[in-house]
């Protein structure tokens, strides 16, 4: 079925249930004049089933914009034929899956879409956007009447899917209302009844949403920003050639795989917002990138797989508070299979966790620098081929001092090995246990004892040494002055070395 077009005027209400053609053609066009701030052609209300946009010929017309307004599209697709380069495509409260590609298209817009499956393919410019501002609750329930959706929840939890891949600029912004009330209310200046009832989305409702953004960069790529968004899943792959960011948004799972950031990428602000959330980085080079204020501490799983970061930066982010605690760390080569671990596993978190240690030291982040620098030594002590006598010595190292971290850990290993050792010498020289008779003065030689320049006789004569005493001394010597080292150690962690 073709659609005749008009230009500025508006299709309205209507259905069409088999396959559309809109071919643009030179003859609409005549004698008509371009009219500043309005789209030349408009669909509001509309269901289809399937579009095709044809053009065939070139249109001397400085600007061939479509708007789809609280339409239902099941299939929106671009002829791969097209000959005008002055294209635009702007979609606003619709329900909308398709595939849109074409270098000629000057810009596709979405605002306030539910986007179940868009493909945006080698495009000059690509703006989503989600704004609470102007959420119009009549004109949504109109929409849901078209669909199997009965109420705004199931609406919300519909898995959202944007495929942007070779586009030159890409924008994605959420505005997120910053009245505290929420649900529906009444706009103060708008006439229109139809645009009057609005609806601010609860905190819980937006939780709800289930947006999948995967951006795929090439050597077209010369802008892409993401800002105050909220995504489910977000994937990015390829060389970034131009600028990237991503700031001030929540991201419950980051997957970065085979990527490469060639010019400044920044990765500000981000944090999950359900349990169920990982980050990924898989066999990219990151040397570029600034990771500035991110919750790594939120996320439940942290994959680095194969991939360089000694010259990225970081400043403000939160890593574990429990250093050694990093089961969370993992070095998976692929994130969705945590318990599939390659043969060479510990080895690759090790070299990955040193990478980590010397950006952080870069930027003057001795504190978590250090947790880094403990983590990467248990991955070491795991690491299959190490010798003995080096496991020995890291395992020594994590229960005295949590690897120079804890002063707490090594005065308690201190006072216990002391303290024990004190009282088996005692017993090896008769001094306790003799009787029922306390003898508060055999504290005070406590002291003497953990002193480990004490002369031998210091309690006792000489003579009533017996090869335990001696063996005892020798020991506590050895024992309490590698626990005074390792609390010393911990005590100087921020002295740089």
């Amino acid at each position: 079925m073709e659609i005749r077009l008009t230009a500025y005027q508006t299709i309205q209400g209507e259905a069409f249930r088999e396959k559309v053609i809109i071919k643009i053609t030179p003859d609409i066009f005549n004698n008509t004049e371009p009219r500043e701030g309005r789209f030349l052609f408009t669909f509001k209300d509309c269901f289809f089933k399937e579009i095709l946009i044809v053009n065939e010929s070139e249109i001397n017309f400085s600007d061939i914009s479509f708007s789809f307004s609280f339409c239902l599209i099941q299939n929106f697709k671009v002829d791969n034929q097209l000959v005008t380069d002055k294209l635009n495509f702007h979609f606003h409260g619709s329900i909308i899956s398709g595939n849109i590609n074409h270098t000629k298209i000057e810009s596709v817009s979405l605002n306030n879409c539910i986007i179940q499956s868009l493909f945006l393919l080698n495009l000059k410019q690509v703006n989503v956007s989600y704004t609470e501002e102007n959420i119009f609750l009549k004109k949504w329930q109109n929409l849901l009447g078209k669909t199997d959706v009965d109420n705004i929840e199931e609406l919300l939890k519909l898995k959202q899917s944007i495929y942007i891949h070779h586009c030159q600029h890409t924008s994605v912004r959420f505005n997120h209302s910053k009245d505290d009330k929420y649900g529906v209310y009444r706009a103060e200046y708008e006439q229109l009844n139809e645009y009057k009832v609005r609806y601010h989305l609860k905190k819980r409702e937006k939780h709800l949403l289930n947006i999948t953004l995967a951006i795929q960069f090439s050597e077209k790529n010369k802008s892409t920003k993401i800002e105050n968004a909220l995504l489910n899943t977000l994937s990015l792959k390829g060389n970034v050639n131009g600028e990237f960011s991503i700031e001030n948004s929540k991201v419950n799972q980051l997957f970065i795989r085979e990527f490469n950031s060639n010019s400044n990428t920044l990765f500000y602000n981000l944090r999950p917002y359900l349990d169920n959330s990982k980050i990924e980085i898989h066999k990219s080079n990151m040397d570029n990138s600034w990771f500035d204020n991110i919750e790594f501490i939120n996320y439940k799983i942290l994959s680095f797989y194969r991939s360089r970061f000694a010259k990225a930066t970081f400043t403000s982010c939160n890593f574990p508070t429990t250093s050694l605690s990093f089961e969370k760390f993992k070095s998976l080569e692929n994130v969705h299979y945590p318990n599939n671990k390659t043969q060479n596993y510990y080895k690759d978190q090790y070299e990955v966790f040193l990478q980590l240690r010397s950006s952080l030291k870069e930027t003057g982040n001795y504190f978590e620098a250090q947790k880094l620098g403990a983590i990467s030594k248990e991955a070491l002590r795991k690491v299959n081929g190490l010798p003995t006598s080096d496991k020995l010595i890291l395992w020594l190292n994590k229960i005295s001092n949590n690897h120079g971290l804890s002063i707490k850990r090594a005065f308690i290993c201190f006072m216990i090995s002391s303290i024990i050792l004190y009282v088996f010498y005692l017993l090896s020289i008769g001094r306790i246990f003799i009787d029922s008779d306390i003898d508060f003065s055999l504290v005070g030689y406590y002291f003497y004892f953990i002193d480990i320049t004490h002369k031998k006789d210091f309690l006792v004569d000489q003579s009533q040494f017996s090869f335990w005493s001696l063996l005892i001394d020798f020991l506590n010597k050895i024992i309490v002055g590698f626990f005074a080292f390792q609390f010393i150690s911990a005590f100087r962690k921020y002295v740089k070395k």
